[in-house]
């Protein structure tokens, strides 16, 4: 277990060390500021009389989970499977006192926790950014707890990540594979009724079915069932696809 959690510090930390992940959060963090601006504008050319009190946390989580984590989670699936093959530096990694599947797992998990901080940011932001507009902390905590539950169904975009990443050694058409894909599955989430209900993206923003639903607990346990059995069948997938490489 020590072995595992070092070698996914070690992985969480080259994707640490590249900049354009600071870029994405630095560039969503000014959606948020536009987002604010909006308000601000239409406040001045009403003279006041339309002023607009946003909840800008929960306002922005839709763009956070469905745009920027997604992002975030494919390049950095991207960098530690494909790039790496191409690069011909996975074979350190296998090198290492680890079984396959840990150091697959210590990938996906440094993938994961990136999602998550990037998500972690972008709350803190939004938080900061509403506080110094003067809406100050409404609804903070169920904010809070939205993003935190929002965080699990990033585990299935790994998982679809890395799977993809084991069918194309290409670091370009791995990415344009996992957007092409992800749009996919969004159109049939929205348009494509039932069956769009059946793909786990249909739950990037989990937080609606916790929070101040009033679904079933048949119809809670069958979607907890599609998220995590999601994620389970793309892992065990992709872990026989990369024991069988030869690298």
């Amino acid at each position: 277990m020590s072995a595992l959690i070092i070698n996914t510090k070690s992985e969480l930390k080259k994707l640490l060390n590249k900049k354009k992940y600071l870029v994405i959060t630095i560039l969503s963090a000014l959606v948020c500021l536009m987002r604010l601006g909006g308000n601000m504008l239409i406040a001045k050319v009403s003279r006041g009389e339309m002023v607009i009190k946003s909840n800008l946390i929960m306002e922005m989580i839709g763009f956070v989970t469905d745009i920027v984590v997604p992002l975030v989670v494919f390049m950095a699936v991207t960098d530690l499977f494909a790039s790496e093959i191409q690069e011909d530096t996975l074979k350190a990694s296998l090198m290492r006192p680890l079984t396959r599947f840990k150091v697959m797992l210590s990938k996906s998990l440094a993938a994961f926790f990136l999602g998550c901080a990037v998500m972690a940011a972008m709350f803190i932001i939004c938080l900061i950014v509403q506080i110094v507009s003067g809406n100050g902390l409404a609804s903070a905590g169920q904010g809070a707890a939205a993003y935190l539950i929002d965080m699990l169904p990033v585990m299935a975009l790994v998982s679809m990540a890395v799977l993809i990443n084991m069918l194309s050694k290409s670091p370009t058409l791995s990415m344009l594979l996992c957007i092409v894909v992800y749009i996919l599955f969004k159109y049939l989430n929205l348009y494509v009724s039932p069956v769009g209900q059946m793909i786990f993206t249909a739950y990037s923003q989990w937080h609606r079915i916790w929070i101040g639903s009033l679904l079933p607990l048949g119809a809670m346990l069958s979607k907890i069932g599609i998220l995590f059995g999601s994620v389970l069948i793309l892992y065990t997938l992709s872990y026989i696809i990369f024991d069988g490489k030869d690298y």
